[in-house]
């Protein structure tokens, strides 16, 4: 029994008996399979075919824009994959190194590690920069296979250790196949593993495998206060303790859905997928990295439960304009830890990121479970710091005089000790041993932070004896960036942190130099930043002489007091004052007398960006490319609005670092700000960087080779290549020129393994029947990223032969991405131009791009689009998506008038279902309205005119334009694709609906929305998206439709009359109210949605 006026405590008791990892997550597949698991919504849907096709799950037959699989699926990928990695010589047992980003592979080669009994070692992506941090760390753990990111970490550990790669039982890469010969590619022998008749027998093996306690299953590395990271094993005992602690500590069971932000080197962000996936919960991925765009986006949708955070990411988050909207939703439940967290982190996770509650926490790589507790608002009391709770359950917790073992009286302060079954019982290599001690036959571990236990058992982190650095929740080791230092520049020196406003901590390196050399500091920086990533970047270069010393201050027995040190630096920065451009007055900052030219400030603003650790070596080179992250983006933002000369009279966006990446760009920024009207330029300067960058990408990818003219060489049949034929278009397409008798052969690429599956699945979906499919089709199998139009030598010689006609209608239609997402699509078409222009026929092929009326929404100052180029960028600036289609039309464009293709741009509006099935993809925007009225009854009153194309009638004048005769008049450049026949939403829409037997209410737009809310708030979020999707995009309706008195759909009309002339299906398009069209797909959705329409209604009449 414990005495409570000591400084000793223990969490609830864990439940007995312990269970093994591998059990749990088979048990924990059984129970809750056919729930989602893992959502990457920034990989594709279809990245792991034979993984999709696994199982009955609710989630397979929808049609979704990103990855998203059930836990049998997840489990299912990873089987797979030990059984891939099996049948390539890793034997069980054999620990396996990752260098994975946030993506699904990680999770999968989690798991299957977990599967073969093999020690799962996760890595930072940057450790292979450091040839001995990364040899200690593949020798420490023993790694027998590694799996990494992306070629350029292959390449740095094939040159860094050559003899360990050497030794690898297995090298693999996520993603297609590398270019780097030895490295095997996930996705491939994933698709083998599928087919393999022996993955039954192999499971069966690796089941039966002997297992027990004390089995190391996870190695984790930590920067401890030595040169060289330490190896933490965590056994069966130790991680499942941990995972079930903190199940019971933060209540987590199958409704809770994780936003995961963190890295996945880290503990927290590796090993708590286990604590949110194994009581049946799921984990999303938003990007592969910590963006804090695509984050904040999430937290304002509000699909999410939970969120991991270290304090800094709160920082970071709170400052996007994103969560500034009345319209955020918010997260349930936060939790932070990982460095001191102030009062104003929890009034921003309560005020910005609207969150219900607050969870400090305290844990480490050695045992993450140790205390906690949950506000539920921000804390009155101004004097009382920020807590981090009581001891978790199965936690035992002492506060100690530092190199003791006995607990001080409460109260009193001390390091922070942990016992218990969640720690780890030694390092590996028997480093670090100091860090433990045995007091009655139990192992401690001593923290190294410096904590105080109240008398009620609360505890609070107040200080830290551990010679480290922890720098946005990241431990840097002051030793290991010493040594880095000394061994690439021979200089000594001492480096400690001092407190940053965003980072928490940064790194000051404090040299020993007596040397001439001026741009020493430069050079220190440019070392720890090449060996060790932008992570550790040094802050600031001082020589002790700048401190008034010529040696480091010593305790008697030759120990430097970094302390001491510490706190002369920091009372230099004080003595040196505050520097006059830095003080604001009246609110402002002053003018500087003389506005700065251009040269100049891209001058200043580039040696700013390197003293902040992003080593640009010009005033074009990406910020990005570099590595730069939040953290250095943050700081950056900081110094600059800091700095009069640089902008300190104007408050830079926090994402403006991140949209303009250049210190061109971003100069040419600051000059729009410096000379004045600050709240009118921004978004115009925003704008115009975006225009750059599209104008940027037009010229890289608008060049083209000329086509050669072979005389008298002429295609008697079309040849054609089409691309997204799997689409409800592209299906369309395929299926009418497959009955052309003048069509000779169709080159479809697919992607996956099985196109011929995927394709006829599509077919089958649409209930398109194509007797002829066989004959006439050429599938092609691509694999995401890979370039498939050289993979197939003889296709290749074949197209050029034969080839007279491209329809190019793959395009992701996703409008949350940037601009630059779409650089592999634009250089696709480039790609696709180019084989258009390459063909050995008399003419070039004929290309049709499906662009979009999109490329045309942001047009001002006329009504009318007629049938012509775009003549300005800003026309479609809207969305990523649509910037991309106007650049692809003057990438079209230019194609044609400066190299002779012949392509036209097919400017396609709002596609609906065909004229015989009535089959229009019920995950799209406007059938989820639709559908809304099942649940609350009620449609909203737009004041929009549509213009509504069956999908049938367009794919019919697609093939009209692109095979129209040679003697007719050659293409136009652009064409209008939408119905000449408009109506109106609310008078011609709302009633063929209700004539077709919808049963609900014509009402307001936002009393629309309103019901929206209540039903979610009534149902529960997760039952209500199930029953009405619709709430997904409350959003999206309010952005789009919300608080508008113009009208809706923007007013714009567009020309077709050049479309109608060429194309009789354009002439003759039905009218989708008339032609009875309404009925035919309100039928067809009511098929998926499980709901009946009135048999009997009232003409006209709405109830």
């Amino acid at each position: 029994m414990l005495v409570n006026n000591v400084s000793e405590a223990e969490g609830p008791n864990l439940s007995i008996p312990i269970p093994i990892l591998h059990d749990l997550i088979v048990s924990s597949v059984a129970q809750h399979g056919d729930k989602v698991a893992m959502v990457c919504k920034h990989q594709p849907a279809d990245l792991f075919p034979a993984v999709n096709m696994h199982d009955n799950s609710r989630i397979k037959h929808t049609e979704k824009s990103h990855l998203q699989w059930t836990h049998s699926q997840l489990q299912y990928g990873a089987d797979l994959l030990a059984h891939a990695l099996l049948k390539q010589g890793l034997q069980p047992g054999s620990p396996i190194a990752v260098l994975l980003s946030g993506r699904v592979e990680f999770h999968m080669l989690l798991r299957a590690a977990v599967k073969l009994k093999c020690p799962f070692t996760p890595l930072n992506l940057r450790a292979p920069q450091n040839a001995k941090e990364i040899r200690h760390m593949l020798t420490l753990s023993e790694a027998k296979a590694v799996i990494v990111e992306d070629d350029s970490i292959a390449a740095r550990l094939e040159q860094t250790v050559p003899d360990l790669m050497q030794q690898m039982q297995v090298k693999a890469m996520a993603g297609p196949k590398s270019a780097i010969e030895s490295y095997l590619s996930l996705n491939e022998i994933v698709s083998s593993a599928a087919e393999d008749d022996s993955f039954p027998e192999t499971q069966r093996t690796l089941d039966q495998l002997d297992r027990c306690l004390d089995d190391v299953v996870f190695i984790w590395f930590t920067s401890g206060t030595t040169a060289l990271p330490k190896a933490a094993p965590h056994t069966n005992k130790s991680l499942t303790c941990n995972v079930r602690s903190w199940g019971e500590a933060f209540k987590l069971e199958h409704t809770r859905r994780w936003l995961q932000i963190l890295p996945m080197n880290s503990i927290v962000g590796s090993s708590w997928t286990l604590a949110y996936l194994i009581p049946g919960g799921s984990v999303t991925h938003v990007n592969y990295n910590f963006d804090v765009q695509s984050i904040a986006t999430a937290i304002q949708e509000g699909e999410y439960t939970d969120v991991l955070a270290v304090p800094s990411m709160i920082d970071l988050l709170s400052s996007s304009s994103i969560l500034t909207q009345s319209s955020v939703k918010g997260i349930d439940h936060i939790i932070v830890g990982g460095s001191k967290i102030l009062r104003s982190h929890v009034e921003k996770s309560f005020g910005v990121l609207k969150c219900r509650h607050f969870s400090p926490f305290f844990g480490m790589t050695e045992g993450t479970s140790v205390c906690s507790e949950t506000l539920h608002s921000v804390p009155e009391s101004l004097d009382d710091p920020i807590y981090a709770g009581y001891a978790n359950p199965g936690s035992k917790i002492r506060i100690c005089a530092p190199d003791r073992i006995e607990p001080l009286p409460r109260g009193v302060p001390g390091e922070i000790v942990q016992g218990g079954l969640q720690k780890i019982e030694s390092y590996l290599g028997g480093q670090g041993k100091d860090n433990f001690f045995t007091d009655n036959e139990e192992t401690w571990y001593r923290c190294g932070d410096q904590a105080i236990m109240l008398p009620n058992g609360r505890i609070a982190i107040v200080g830290r004896y551990k010679d480290m650095i922890i720098r946005g929740g990241m431990n840097i080791a002051s030793a290991a960036v010493e040594a880095i230092i000394s061994e690439g520049t021979g200089i000594d020196s001492q480096v400690i942190g001092i407190p940053d406003e965003v980072a928490g901590e940064v790194p000051i390196a404090v040299i020993k130099y007596a040397g001439g050399d001026q741009d020493i500091a430069i050079k220190i920086q440019r070392c720890v930043l090449d060996k060790m990533g932008p992570a550790y970047a040094i802050e600031q270069v001082v020589n002790l002489h700048a401190l008034g010393l010529e040696d480091w201050p010593k305790t008697s027995s030759g120990k430097v007091l970094k302390r001491e040190l510490r706190l002369m630096f920091e009372n230099s920065l004080l003595s040196a004052g505050p520097e006059q451009t830095d003080t604001p007055r009246n609110g402002e900052y002053q003018r500087i007398q003389t506005q700065t030219d251009e040269a100049r400030l891209q001058d200043l603003l580039l040696k700013r960006v390197q003293q902040q650790g992003i080593l640009v070596s010009s005033i074009d080179e990406n910020f990005h490319d570099i590595g730069m992250d939040s953290l250095l983006a943050m700081r950056l933002k900081n110094a600059i609005d800091r700095d009069v000369e640089l902008g300190g009279h104007s408050k830079l966006a926090p994402e403006d670092i991140f949209q303009y990446g250049t210190v061109r760009r971003l100069a040419a920024h600051l000059m729009v700000n410096q000379h004045g009207s600050r709240a009118s330029t921004g978004a115009s300067s925003h704008f115009d960087a975006i225009v750059d960058e599209m104008d940027s990408m037009v010229g890289k990818y608008g060049e083209f080779r000329m086509h050669r003219v072979s005389e008298g060489v002429v295609a008697h049949k079309q040849t054609v290549l089409l691309t997204g034929g799997t689409g409800s278009l592209g299906a369309h397409i395929l299926a009418l020129l497959v009955d052309r008798d003048d069509v000779a052969t169709i080159y479809c690429p697919v992607r996956g393994r099985e196109p011929a599956k995927r394709l006829e699945e599509s077919l089958s979906r649409r209930l398109i029947g194509t007797p002829q499919y066989p004959e006439k089709v050429k599938l092609i199998s691509i694999e995401p990223g890979k370039p498939w139009l050289d993979s197939d030598a003889a296709m290749k010689e074949a197209l050029l032969d034969n080839l007279t006609v491209i329809i190019h209608a793959a395009w992701p239609v996703n409008f949350h991405l940037p601009l630059s997402s779409f650089r592999p699509h634009l250089r696709d078409l480039q790609k696709l131009i180019q084989l258009s222009l390459d063909v050995r026929l008399s003419k070039p092929a004929r290309m049709m791009f499906c662009s979009s009326m999109g490329v045309a929404l942001s047009t001002r100052g006329q009504k009318r689009i007629a049938e012509e180029p775009i003549m300005d960028f800003r026309q479609g600036l809207s969305s990523g998506y649509t910037q991309s289609k106007v650049v692809a039309e003057y990438i079209v464009q230019r194609a044609v008038e400066d190299f002779g293709a012949l392509a036209s741009n097919l400017r396609i509006g709002q596609i609906v279902g065909d004229t015989k099935h009535g089959i229009w993809n019920d995950q799209e925007a406007i059938p989820l309205m639709i559908r809304s009225a099942l649940s609350i009854r009620t449609l909203p009153a737009l004041d929009m005119k549509c213009s509504w194309i069956p999908v049938d009638t367009l794919a019919r004048a697609v093939i009209e334009i692109a095979t129209m005769p040679d003697h007719q008049q050659p293409p136009r450049l652009v064409y209008n694709m939408c119905s000449k026949l408009t109506f109106s939403w609310t008078s011609d829409l709302l009633p063929a609906l209700a004539d077709a037997g919808l049963d609900f209410k014509t009402v307001p737009f936002s009393e629309w929305t309103a019901s929206l809310r209540e039903y979610s708030a009534t149902n529960g979020l997760e039952v209500a998206s199930i029953n009405c999707p619709a709430i997904k995009l409350i959003d999206f309706w309010e952005k789009s439709y919300g608080g508008k008195e113009k009208q809706h759909d923007g007013g714009l009309q567009f020309d077709t009359r050049e479309a109608q002339a060429v194309s009789k299906s354009m002439a003759t398009a039905p009218d989708v109210i008339k032609s009875g069209l309404i009925k035919v797909m309100l039928d067809s959705w009511m098929k998926n949605w499980g709901g009946h329409v009135n048999a009997t209604s009232v003409n006209g009449q709405q109830h």
